[in-house]
């Protein structure tokens, strides 16, 4: 992705109406382009090679919905086409999944059941070159959970590292290629939406009281966790590196 591209960045996400999200204020603040993809609406999908990056949202549904849901299975063969022309890519939650998935790995539920709802903390790997340098404490809302594709670098853990019910929270297969099993776009904004939404679905989901305690961490959090995807935005995007190269020309 050269200095001059001008193309947009693809958002696909699986529902509509939450777009004051952390990633879409990032962009919007940077003066980048997004064009928004919503598969469960009836989108078709795109030529990624359009696209200066792509990113994958979150969801209700998982990998395993491809039998009743076709857009799944058009989606994986989207990331696969993302990957063979080389788009960046950039994978939350579900996306992570389909992107293991499509890599060769296996996406499942705990065989236990565990699920991880709420502020749960991430903690840095060995291999994560940084991507996460401290602990950071990061919304959760999943049952499922990916191993890691042959040849990709897991960049972040959680608490019990190995032997943690969802251990590998964020990997990597090349600088431009990532996935995140956790929900940095979530602000307080969008948690109230999505607390309304999962109210009305599944309203035995989660009490009142896990409620207020997840609204009041993602305040407590916000400008931790707003400073961290700001930095992994910018690396992602090339944008400091633009901005860099800009000021280098001028001096």
């Amino acid at each position: 992705m050269g200095d001059s591209d001008s193309r947009p960045y693809l958002f696909v996400k699986h529902t509509e109406g939450w777009n004051v999200d952390r990633c879409t204020q990032w962009m919007q603040a940077a003066d980048l382009p997004v064009e928004f993809c919503y598969p469960t609406s009836g989108d078709a999908f795109p030529d990624p090679v359009a696209y200066a990056g792509v990113i994958v949202f979150g969801g209700r549904w998982v990998v395993s919905d491809g039998a009743a849901e076709a857009w799944i299975v058009q989606e994986q063969r989207f990331i696969e086409h993302c990957l063979k022309v080389d788009t960046p890519f950039f994978g939350i939650c579900l996306g992570a999944q389909m992107l293991a998935h499509v890599l060769g790995a296996r996406v499942s539920k705990h065989p236990e059941g565990h699920r991880e709802v709420g502020f749960h903390p991430v903690l840095p790997t060995p291999d994560g070159g940084g991507f996460i340098d401290r602990e950071l404490s990061v919304m959760q809302w999943h049952h499922e959970g990916f191993e890691l594709p042959g040849g990709a670098k897991c960049l972040a853990t959680t608490t019990g590292g190995e032997d943690a019910a969802f251990p590998n929270q964020a990997f990597s297969i090349n600088a431009s290629t990532v996935g995140v099993q956790f929900h940095p776009e979530v602000n307080p904004q969008v948690l109230d939406i999505w607390h309304e939404r999962n109210r009305a679905r599944k309203p035995d989901d989660l009490t009142e009281a896990e409620r207020a305690a997840q609204k009041a961490d993602a305040v407590l959090h916000d400008d931790n966790i707003t400073a961290w995807l700001g930095d992994f935005l910018q690396g992602w995007t090339g944008r400091a590196q633009r901005t860099e190269k800009r000021t280098d020309e001028k001096t």
